[in-house]
């Protein structure tokens, strides 16, 4: 019986320690601001002197997926990733086609899109 009564003592731990929410502070999600948004935007507009190639691609990047080994993101212009913030590691933004992605290296996970702005 002594066992028994452990077994059932030790499950209960076990139970209540799994179900234990935790009170640490999520991290907030990584995204463009909207000085960044803008910094982007400018830079590939016409009046910047950059000029359309005629038709811009479909977007093809998603918040949530992840890159695939096939693609081929690029990075900024130079003059563009001077003009904004550094990002803490393991970010960093890139364009993919015609959207620029901020995406976290490690995982390779696209965390904010601006979309059919690059070209």
């Amino acid at each position: 019986m002594q066992r028994r009564e452990f077994l059932v003592f030790a499950s209960l731990l076990v139970t209540g320690c799994a179900t234990k929410t935790s009170s640490l502070p999520e991290a907030p999600a990584m995204r463009f601001s909207a000085t960044d948004r803008e910094i982007i935007t400018r830079f590939y507009t016409p009046s910047g002197g950059r000029s359309a190639s005629g038709s811009i691609p479909a977007q093809r990047a998603k918040v949530g997926d992840l890159l695939d080994s096939g693609q081929r993101p690029n990075k900024l212009p130079i003059d563009l990733a001077k003009s904004l913030p550094d990002l803490p590691a393991p970010y960093t933004r890139l364009t993919l086609g015609a959207d620029v992605v901020l995406v976290n290296r490690d995982s390779h996970a696209i965390l904010d899109v601006i979309p059919q702005v690059a070209y």
